[in-house]
């Protein structure tokens, strides 16, 4: 893991940028893995800038909330579209959805789990850190899930939105698993944003244990976690 420690969001997030273009200038199509939240949002709007070198990259949603609907203004679909997928002009063709309100849940997390693993591995797969050290909805639990699942969250987790826990069953989303984020050829990992401190404390200590899931990434040979934490 190469730890880099930049003095503000602004630079961390033209870091991340670069890296991808990078990576994406050397081989046009590949398959991006699109993270939410506030900490890639910075990046995208960094890679905005340069949308033309994006003109074949393919992009697969990395996770998705259950409960609200796709067209929901929190839901990861909405994100993407706003800060991703417009910016960039990446039309339907070139993107990888999932809906984990559908009615037919088993038959569309096998079809998204046949996708990564028919295009393993994934060329780039950006992440962000939960306060409780989760990365997509892998939480903190006795053990990990290998493949694209249906995740139950945490409660540092459903605070994104009241509205996750108004369904009939706990609160849940659907995300890549660890075995697709592991297989994946390079990770740009994003740690910025308040109360993250414990959680960063704890990667560093290099000590792999499944109730923090980002300590998995010390396995992976080509990870840039790139923070403004001091």
């Amino acid at each position: 893991m190469n730890i880099t420690r930049v003095s503000n969001y602004q630079e961390l997030s033209a870091l991340a940028a670069k890296h991808i273009i990078n990576e994406v200038t050397h081989k046009p199509d590949l398959l991006f893995c699109a993270a939410t939240g506030g900490s890639p949002t910075g990046m995208y709007a960094e890679m905005a800038k340069e949308k033309s070198v994006f003109s074949k990259m393919r992009v697969i949603k990395m996770d998705e909330w259950g409960v609200i609907p796709a067209s929901h203004p929190d839901s990861c679909e909405s994100y993407l579209h706003k800060h991703l997928l417009g910016p960039l002009d990446i039309p339907s063709s070139r993107y990888v959805s999932f809906d984990p309100n559908t009615g037919e849940a088993e038959k569309e997390i096998k079809r998204v789990e046949t996708y990564i693993e028919e295009n393993s591995p994934m060329d780039i797969c950006i992440l962000g850190l939960g306060k409780n050290g989760h990365i997509a909805f892998n939480e903190p639990a006795e053990y990990l899930q290998a493949g694209f699942h249906k995740a139950t969250l945490a409660e540092s987790t459903i605070q994104h939105d009241p509205a996750l826990s108004q369904g009939t069953e706990p609160a849940f989303g659907w995300c890549v698993g660890m075995r697709g984020i592991l297989q994946s050829k390079k990770i740009i990992f994003l740690v910025t944003g308040k109360g993250k401190e414990a959680a960063l404390e704890q990667i560093l200590t290099k000590q792999i244990r499944t109730d923090c899931p980002a300590s998995f990434l010390w396995l992976h040979p080509n990870v840039e976690l790139i923070t403004d934490y001091q």
